[in-house]
């Protein structure tokens, strides 16, 4: 894409002026901005004048750095520092997708009254809790070369730091209330065979906010990217803006 830019810090991103808050895409685990939600998303808010912006976190995508130096607490800083260079104090919608979902919680912890409102596509704050039981196998890989890798599902492989398992427990948000005002919207698919559906419900009643709402996708799958799904997405986020 020939409108990648780059922050200071080597950070990729895209960004687009426009009216009302500014919609930013958080990208699930060794994934970028890229991917089919991420480029839909900014093409509808590019087509209706809208404010949008989407990043690679410190190393994955086109960014610099080491994806085996990165945490969700370096990626929740990442974050903060493109949309306070892009929209100064500005009002934000964050939509995060899966472990994007675990980051744009942060984020719009820290953003306070500066959030307009969050969207959770799959979203899956404190995975390393409920879905990465690692092996002995693993264990010994992670002791030995500081990560582990492990089959993606996808294609390719997964890689697990030494760094990001150490500060996930920092990070976690599931064990009290989650302190974002907002308007929360939580999308999930039924046949997500990664993130368990329930856990949605879980945030939403762990969010502090109100206003709450949680859409379930019968046939929906942890990807969540069909003509359709992508659809329900832009209308919760226009619902928002």
């Amino acid at each position: 894409m020939s409108d990648v830019m780059r922050s200071a810090e080597g950070l990729a991103y895209r960004h687009v002026a426009g009216a009302g808050p500014l919609i930013v895409f958080l990208p699930g685990y060794m994934s970028d901005m890229t991917g089919g939600k991420a480029t839909a998303l900014f093409d509808w808010a590019q087509a209706r004048g809208r404010a949008a912006l989407l990043l690679d976190y410190s190393g994955c995508g086109a960014s610099a750095g080491d994806f085996l130096a990165g945490s969700i607490s370096r990626w929740t800083g990442d974050v903060l520092r493109l949309i306070e260079m892009v929209a100064p104090g500005g009002q934000v919608v964050l939509v995060g997708s899966s472990m994007g979902g675990w980051v744009a919680l942060r984020a719009g912890v820290r953003l306070g009254a500066r959030l307009a409102g969050l969207v959770g596509v799959a979203a899956a704050p404190d995975f390393v809790d409920w879905g990465l039981d690692v092996s002995p196998a693993e264990a010994a890989a992670l002791t030995a070369q500081g990560f582990f890798s492990r089959a993606s599902g996808y294609g390719g492989d997964y890689l697990y730091s030494r760094a990001f398992l150490e500060d996930a427990p920092g990070c976690r948000m599931l064990a009290g209330p989650i302190g974002i005002s907002a308007p929360v919207r939580l999308l999930h698919g039924q046949r997500d065979e990664v993130v368990p559906w329930r856990l949605s419900l879980e945030i939403a009643e762990l969010v502090t906010a109100e206003d709450v709402q949680v859409t379930l996708i019968k046939d929906g799958d942890h990807r969540l990217s069909r003509e359709a799904d992508i659809a329900r997405l832009t209308e919760l986020v226009a619902g928002l803006c």
